[in-house]
């Protein structure tokens, strides 16, 4: 995983939205894209160490990557971020990462490598 995005400098933005971003090909989920208020957050898998990918861009390219992925908004409600997960298998490989929301319905959103893949889920404790 890209250990130069500095996580704690997230925590507390709040998201305005996120994507899923399939593989026109295949249908994979490939990358998911958590928009804050000035800059957005990607996270992909290395398909040749089935490793996450984290990246904090100023801005992406919605045209080009329609080109490539089909988008499927996950979210759209405004919430901040309350925690910041890296996650390491017991192999050492870094394939997780974790997200937890500060709002009523507890949401935590965790993202792991998979088979060249990223495995999407949502988590609600107060549902």
């Amino acid at each position: 995983m890209d250990n130069t995005v500095d996580l704690d400098a997230l925590t507390g933005k709040e998201v305005l939205q996120a994507f899923a971003l399939h593989d026109l090909e295949l249908g994979w989920l490939q990358q998911v894209v958590f928009q804050m208020e000035d800059r957005f957050l990607t996270v992909a898998v290395n398909t040749e160490t089935d490793e996450l990918i984290l990246s904090l861009l100023p801005e992406l390219d919605f045209a080009a990557l329609g080109q490539r992925f089909s988008t499927t908004r996950i979210a759209n409600q405004r919430k901040r971020l309350s925690y910041i997960w890296r996650m390491t298998n017991q192999r050492g490989y870094e394939d997780g990462f974790q997200l937890e929301f500060d709002d009523v319905e507890g949401t935590t959103v965790q993202l792991l490598a998979e088979a060249s893949q990223l495995k999407l889920y949502i988590f609600q404790r107060n549902r």
